[in-house]
């Protein structure tokens, strides 16, 4: 072989050697750079703008909004015994308000008032109860004069009742002939007993003790009794005063107890992990401010307990007190009658003291009697033809009869004529909430929204289509109710506290703390780089809770940052193994 081709053979055989070396330098990498190709990438910030929005705590439930329950009202018959219909005096659609007559019974009217007891008796002087006091609560609200609105029966509110049916131009209930005769028998037992006083006294006057003693004995008597009378007054006086404090103090104290109550459960929830009001785990803040408020209940309710314990200890001592000296004046006014009665006795032999002393007696119980039976027998509110109602006015919905018919049952249908709402709420919620509080119905779907303010709140649970533990709470509209709104069932929510307006918030998650247990949000400032801004937390609701930037350099549309998207780990396989196994495969 010529000297130039091996030459040639070498040099083709180190440019195979060295593109085949290329070659597979080309198909080996380093562990760094195999770990660099599978590695995941870095995580990427996941952020929100902050937002200008009003933020609110609320109660929520459902309410419909109808009409006042509709009632039945009933005729029972009448005082003759007949139940003929003999005038119609409403007609449908009419307003029927406190005093009205609703129908005429046999010639008698049918008058309503407002009252939650229903008639359950006919109502004549000296009787006493609840029915009574309603009775003359409705009276004095019709400008009638029932006198002491103190649930009896008394002179002036029989006289009231008659001006009532009179002014309805119909003659007061007749008092019944037996009972005006037994009154007129007693009347005449009391003129018979004067009588016979008079004549024993003139007898006593003729012999015994002289008629100065006689009336010096009976000075001492009536002085003793007036002590006794005065001293009852003054203690009755005094003790007024403090009996209502005494009674405020200790509901005072009870309110407080449930408001203490009530503090500690939504603390309890809080220090639980979840705030009473929006569901989400509280701050630090949070539940440091339920604790502060459950402090001040509890101290606020020591000192009520502590105010209601000095009232009670003060008006024991003062009843003891006056008890004590209307005890000694009732030994004085019986020892006074006593020594009067010894002394006429001792100096009259004859007996005419005796006589007196008898005929006294005698006239006392004709005057009790006569006393008694004027106070049960006069004007009486028939119970067929009074009805109570428990709200006036009430709107006329149906007349269900005609004039000379013989009713059964229910003669007129009436409705309240105003809208409301009813609903329900927990013990909790109802802690919350007071008359004059402002809320909303509203339905998404429907489109409806429907100003509410609260009007009444039950102080007991329980009722009518409750529960035993549910409140009923009562809304009546404060704007235009739309007519497709009526009977819908309706999301109802009462806010209890609110920013006032709108007010930076950003979501609960974009929230963290400090080492020194300060709040901040971090600010995104480009794709990665961040700036953590202390800020000051105000309400929470809805996921959501009002910021205060500390010192600035945060606004509406800035972004925070709520999380990290970080990527599922890419896993790195060992060639040598997967080659190994495909081999063995």
């Amino acid at each position: 072989m010529s000297r130039r081709l091996v030459l040639l053979v070498v040099a083709l055989a180190a440019v195979a050697a060295g593109v085949g070396g290329w070659l597979l330098g080309r198909q080996i990498e380093s562990p760094a750079e195999a770990a660099s190709r599978v590695a995941a990438p870095p995580a990427s910030l996941i952020s929100v703008p902050v937002e200008l929005r009003e933020l609110s705590s609320a109660v929520v439930t459902r309410g419909t909004i109808e009409f006042d329950q509709t009632t039945g009202i009933d005729v029972v018959g009448s005082e003759t015994g007949s139940s003929i219909i003999t005038r119609l005096t409403k007609d449908e659609g009419d307003d029927l308000v406190e005093g009205d007559v609703v129908i005429e019974v046999a010639g008698r009217p049918l008058f309503v008032l407002e009252g939650e007891l229903p008639v359950f008796r006919t109502l004549s002087p000296g009787l006493e109860g609840p029915d009574v006091l309603q009775l003359e609560e409705a009276l004095l609200r019709l400008g009638l004069d029932p006198g002491p609105v103190d649930g009896i029966y008394g002179a002036r509110t029989e006289g009231a009742v008659e001006e009532l049916y009179r002014n309805a131009g119909y003659r007061p209930p007749a008092v019944d002939v037996g009972e005006e005769q037994t009154l007129e028998a007693a009347r005449d037992r009391v003129e018979l007993a004067e009588d016979s006083l008079d004549s024993a006294r003139e007898q006593a006057n003729d012999a015994g003790l002289p008629r100065s003693q006689r009336l010096e004995l009976d000075r001492i008597v009536a002085s003793a009794q007036r002590n006794l009378d005065d001293l009852r007054s003054a203690r009755d006086a005094d003790l007024a005063d403090l009996t209502t404090a005494r009674d405020q103090a200790n509901q005072a104290a009870a309110d407080a107890q449930e408001t203490f109550l009530v503090a500690d459960a939504r603390f309890d929830e809080a220090v639980a992990g979840t705030h009473p009001d929006t569901g989400a785990v509280p701050t630090q803040a949070e539940v440091d401010e339920f604790q502060s408020i459950r402090r001040t209940a509890r101290r606020t309710r020591d000192a009520l307990r502590d105010q209601a314990a000095e009232l009670n200890e003060a008006h024991a001592t003062a009843s003891e007190g006056w008890n004590d000296q209307i005890s000694d004046a009732t030994i004085d006014v019986q020892i006074a009658s006593a020594q009067r009665s010894e002394t006429i006795s001792q100096a009259n032999s004859s007996g005419a003291a005796d006589l007196v002393d008898q005929a006294t007696s005698e006239l006392a119980d004709a005057r009790e009697d006569l006393e008694l039976l004027e106070r049960e027998i006069g004007t009486r509110f028939p119970a067929s033809e009074l009805v109570f109602l428990p709200a006036l006015p009430r709107l006329v919905q149906r007349v269900s009869v005609d004039v000379g018919d013989f009713p059964q049952g229910s003669v007129m249908d009436v409705s309240g004529n105003e809208l409301a709402v009813v609903s329900g709420v927990s013990a909790a919620d109802r802690a919350l909430l007071e008359v004059g509080i402002e809320g909303a119905l509203d339905d998404p779907n429907l489109g409806l929204t429907v100003p509410v303010v609260i009007d009444f709140i039950a102080d007991s649970p329980g009722g009518p289509d409750l529960s035993s533990d549910r409140y009923r709470i009562r809304l009546v509209p404060t704007g235009e109710v739309p007519e497709e709104a009526y009977n819908q069932n309706l999301r109802l929510r009462i806010p209890i506290s609110s920013t006032g307006g709108e007010v930076l918030a950003v979501p609960l998650a974009a929230l963290s703390a400090a080492a020194d247990g300060t709040s901040r949000v971090e600010k995104l400032i480009d794709d990665d780089t961040t700036e953590l801004i202390d800020v000051r937390v105000g309400l929470s609701s809805a996921g959501f809770v009002e910021i205060v930037p500390s010192s600035g350099g945060l606004d509406a549309g800035d972004r925070v940052v709520v999380g990290r998207d970080q990527p599922d780990e890419v896993e790195v396989v060992d060639e040598a193994e997967q080659d190994a196994e495909d081999d063995e495969g």
